[in-house]
């Protein structure tokens, strides 16, 4: 058994990359002495060497972990648990993640907030987390709202109605709002009250009542409450709510009977009594106080639902704490309306079962699974509310999985205009635009918000930390085909994060871990074939022999139905002679590339009848550090058609790696 201090020891000499560690710097950041680190070490030594990888010692420099069988060792962090594919390191990552999470704490929830406390909480430094408060404060400024500290707690102080003002500008523009309510805004859901003022007036009487929920859970109120005005537009009414005296006699009753009153004074017509009960069932779940002695068996089942659906269908719903927590709040209420035989009549069953039948059908068949839905026979109003939550979930991430780009033209916004058109018409599913700006408009905020950058002007004498990519401004086919093989690129699921996708230093670029990456991720998935013309469908299958190594019985199944989704999603030809299949998601546990050279040339399609290279790759379920390296390397190789060439006359695995290498250290020497 590791201890926990090993486990970190080991964590310490991973992260090091290469790099020599004394006992008294271990010592430290451990918080052990320096003799204990060393009784740790000599004790690791065994299973470290059991494990692909050895501790190593050197008077004067200290300790560095030396890997000799990655494969081997990847497979050990995994089993101990040093990589877990469902816990990110952080949930807030990203300074533009915690800066949000620490403006609902201080405005929608009116907390005062420990630094010290919070910075730990949130696993970064106090010095970073004091930079993000400062850059708070600058947006905060313009509202004449500022921070203040009082006891080693800091708020924000200013007028009741400037604090509004930001919240509806920050929390609640267009662009944040959720996608349920942009589903009804296209289909002009509810025409007498707008979903800007239902959102303030459940925002004042909360606030005013100090109820704290979050910006996620106004959304799915203001959701609840316009589907309440569509209910009863339609001349459908909620049944009697049999509820305890307690809830007629709580903050939650008496505040929702204010938001109502407000409401039917703009719409016209009055609330029956039981959807004010209803809506102070909704307060009372968003604000946590409503406590059933269930809710952790809710969390838990929830929780395993997802998995079982993410494992059978590759949809990304685990992370999803939204849906999570959206679907925990939404079958509270439900349980007890399914307990009284409660008919809840849903305005949007039949657009949800016309427009997304399938994903209706998903909701069913897997929501049947929790157990505390088997025993009632529930309708498909309700199934459509459900499924309304697992609609909202997929389409963020189709929206996550959006490349950013920053589009940069000359002074004139005409010639703008015409590029930014050209480019939403042929990549309106693929990008997101995040501004359309001149030259000497740039700055650092707008290039921290994108991926890449498409420019009508040449930008190769201006050192940016993107891909750029100089097109004519009318955006000409031979623009369209360069970007589109860059899109299909990023499109395969290397789950890297942007600041480890970034340009590498000239001393990174000739370190002698290269060879070993490239021999961990090919060495033993290449092969050669000499036949002429061999069939597509026995290549991929050989590729997928060799892939499976190492991986679960049902890992080559899992791998066809992915490859097979990412097809659909679009092209995996990245020119005419080279051909990259992958999973829409990972499946693997080990990151890995399968290659088959075909020097006959192999026919794929009638559009592609002589491709020469396929190029298969897994990504791990895991981590993926270096596979960005690889497939830069690989979209290089389309415009070098004499190192196609060279590699064509190869025969074996090695002559191919020290091409693959020259070609690797060559995209680093154009940087």
């Amino acid at each position: 058994m590791i201890k926990n201090k090993q486990r970190e020891l080991i964590s310490l000499l991973v992260h090091a990359k290469n790099t020599f560690k004394t006992s008294i710097e271990l010592a430290k950041e451990l918080s052990l002495s320096d003799r204990t680190v060393r009784t740790y070490l000599n004790d690791l030594k065994e299973i470290i060497q059991d494990n692909g990888a050895l501790i190593i010692s050197k008077q004067g420099y200290g300790y560095q972990l030396q890997i000799n069988d990655r494969k081997e060792f990847n497979l050990f962090l995994i089993k101990h648990h040093f990589i877990d594919k469902n816990q990110p390191q952080s949930k807030y990552r990203e300074s533009s993640e915690r800066k949000h999470y620490l403006l609902n704490l201080l405005l929608l929830e009116s907390q005062r907030i420990n630094i010290d406390d919070l910075s730990e909480y949130l696993c970064i430094s106090s010095s970073q987390l004091n930079k993000d408060i400062a850059e708070i404060k600058s947006q905060l400024l313009p509202y004449e709202l500022s921070l203040k500290k009082s006891k080693s707690l800091i708020f924000v102080d200013g007028q009741e109605s400037a604090k509004r003002h930001f919240i509806m500008s920050y929390f609640f523009h267009q662009d944040s709002i959720h996608f349920l309510q942009r589903l009804t805004y296209s289909h002009h859901f509810i025409e007498t009250i707008s979903f800007d003022m239902l959102t303030i007036i459940i925002l004042d009487e909360c606030r005013e009542a100090q109820i704290k929920l979050s910006d996620v859970m106004i959304q799915n109120i203001v959701l609840h409450l316009s589907l309440s005005i569509k209910r009863l537009q339609s001349g459908l009414a909620i049944q009697h709510l049999n509820m305890p005296k307690s809830t007629i006699e709580s903050l939650e009753f008496h505040v929702a009977k204010k938001i109502l009153v407000r409401v039917e004074a703009i719409i016209g017509f009055d609330f029956p009594k039981e959807e004010q009960m209803y809506l102070t069932l909704h307060l009372m779940a968003k604000s946590n106080l409503l406590n059933h002695e269930s809710d952790s068996n809710l969390n838990l089942a929830i929780s395993h639902l997802l998995i079982k659906i993410q494992q059978e269908t590759g949809y990304r719903l685990y992370q999803d704490e939204q849906l999570k927590h959206g679907l925990i709040q939404h079958l509270k209420p439900m349980l007890i309306r399914l307990e009284q035989n409660i008919k809840l009549d849903n305005p949007l069953l039949c657009e949800i079962k016309e427009n997304h039948a399938e994903l209706f059908t998903l909701t069913k068949h897997y929501c049947k699974q929790l157990p505390f839905l088997i025993d009632y026979d529930i309708n498909d109003d309700e199934w459509g509310y459900l499924a309304l939550h697992f609609l909202a979930s997929i389409e963020k991430l189709k929206n996550d999985q959006k490349i950013k780009v920053l589009i940069i033209c000359a002074t004139g916004m005409g010639s703008a205009q015409l590029l930014k058109n050209r480019i939403q018409r042929e990549f309106e599913d693929k990008l997101n635009i995040v501004a359309t700006v001149g030259y000497y408009e740039t700055n650092n905020d707008i290039l921290n918000e994108a991926d890449f950058i498409i420019s009508s002007i040449d930008l190769s004498s201006k050192i940016i930390k993107i891909p750029v990519f100089h097109v004519s401004v009318f955006f000409s086919e031979q623009d369209v085909q360069k970007i589109r093989r860059f899109i299909s690129l990023r499109q395969a699921p290397v789950s890297v994060r942007k600041d480890e996708t970034s340009v590498l230093t000239h001393s990174q670029k000739c370190l002698p871990h290269i060879e070993h990456t490239v021999d961990d991720l090919l060495a033993n998935y290449f092969y050669c074939y000499e036949q002429k013309q061999p069939n597509r469908e026995p290549v991929l299958a050989h590729l997928l022999d060799l892939l499976a190594i190492d991986e679960s019985l049902d890992y080559k199944k899992n791998m066809m139905q992915q490859m097979d989704n990412r097809m659909m999603l679009g092209e995996i030809l990245f020119s005419s002679t080279i051909v990259v299949p992958h999973p829409a998601v990972p499946v693997g546990q080990l990151s890995k590339i399968g290659i088959a050279i075909i020097p006959e040339g192999l026919f794929w399609s009638n559009d592609y009848p002589n491709v020469h290279f396929v190029f298969m790759i897994s990504p791990s379920v895991y981590q993926n550090p270096d596979l960005a390296m690889m497939t830069k390397a690989i979209v290089a190789l389309i415009d070098d058609l004499d190192l196609q060439e060279k590699m064509l006359k190869t025969k074996t695995y090695m002559q191919f790696k020290q091409l693959f290498i020259t070609l690797i250290e060559k995209e680093y020497d154009h940087e």
